[in-house]
């Protein structure tokens, strides 16, 4: 059972950053298409600060081409693993959400002396 544990969450690691890099790599072709075309604002930001290519590629998508699609459909695997897992978090119940509470009922109490 934990060998099967441990592989989900290998490939929920694998997937992740699998779409963290599709995002990335439609974040660099949405600066390299502000820069082709002349839009030296946008891209010079866009390329030093990433999720700005987004609001680039919302504006001009069709500048943006490709690099549009990598980025909704990177993001959206992103967001989805993120906004999972932290409602996994959330719905679990609440003596296993608290994890250091339940480590200080394992530990020895200290010792008056």
């Amino acid at each position: 059972m934990s060998f099967l544990i441990l592989g989900l969450i290998s490939l929920i690691g694998l997937v992740f950053s699998i779409a963290v890099v599709v995002f990335y790599i439609g974040c660099l072709g949405a600066s390299m298409a502000a820069l082709s075309r002349g839009r030296m604002v946008w891209g010079s930001l866009s390329f030093f600060i990433p999720p700005l290519s987004l609001l680039f590629a919302l504006r001009h998508r069709d500048e943006a081409g490709w690099s549009y699609g990598f980025m909704w459909k990177g993001g959206l695997v992103v967001v989805l693993i993120v906004g999972g897992l932290w409602l996994g978090l959330h719905l679990l119940p609440e003596h296993a959400a608290q994890g250091t509470e339940a480590l200080g009922k394992l530990l020895p109490q200290p010792q008056p002396q």
